[in-house]
């Protein structure tokens, strides 16, 4: 699985970004999951698009990160945060 960090999981304006991009590509977004672990937090976004599926994980101290087919994080990535390097976090 690919990954890119796109920002802080406390940027409103970021998830906003999310949200157009997805759905500019014909996409939603159509699953939430929350989890608390200790003070850390954990919400998992499934996205759907016409050409696949992705993750979108925003997660206290890490940040809203993107998960999935490199391809497919790339091109939604490069919506959201235009300069953003388009290489894996992990």
């Amino acid at each position: 699985m690919f990954n890119i960090l796109l920002g802080s999981e406390a940027d409103d304006d970021l998830f906003d970004r999310l949200l157009v991009a997805v759905k500019d590509l014909g996409g939603s977004i159509v699953d939430a999951e929350w989890r608390l672990g200790g003070s850390q937090e954990l919400t998992r976004y499934i996205i759907t698009l016409p050409t696949g599926n992705l993750e979108a994980l925003a997660e206290t101290y890490i940040g809203l990160t993107l998960c999935g087919n490199s391809d497919l994080v790339r091109l939604l990535a490069s919506k959201v945060v235009p300069n953003i390097p388009s290489q894996s976090t992990l």
